[in-house]
């Protein structure tokens, strides 16, 4: 007697992965965020890795997460990935 098993709320062509607790002001989030926005997955880590901010670090750890949740959990190909969705960060 378990749950019902709940609904997927992403698309079938998207995966996610979320990076809680960062110690750094939202806008300093965005100001990174908005590097990735719109490119390649290979592009987007190659920036994140030369970036000189600090948020850089966490931000391409997430970015790995989420690339390797859509490569394993929902057999999605990595070189067809791109970030066209903005990454927002909230003080909470």
């Amino acid at each position: 007697m378990s749950k019902p098993k709940r609904e997927r709320s992403l698309a079938d062509n998207e995966a996610k992965a979320v990076a809680r607790m960062l110690r750094v002001s939202p806008q300093k989030l965005n100001l990174v965020a908005q590097l990735i926005r719109g490119r390649k997955a290979s592009a987007a880590l190659a920036d994140l890795q030369f970036s000189r901010k600090r948020i850089a670090v966490d931000v391409k750890k997430c970015l790995e997460s989420a690339i390797a949740n859509a490569e394993n959990n929902h057999n999605l190909e990595v070189d067809d990935l791109s970030w066209p969705k903005p990454m927002s960060a909230t003080a909470s």
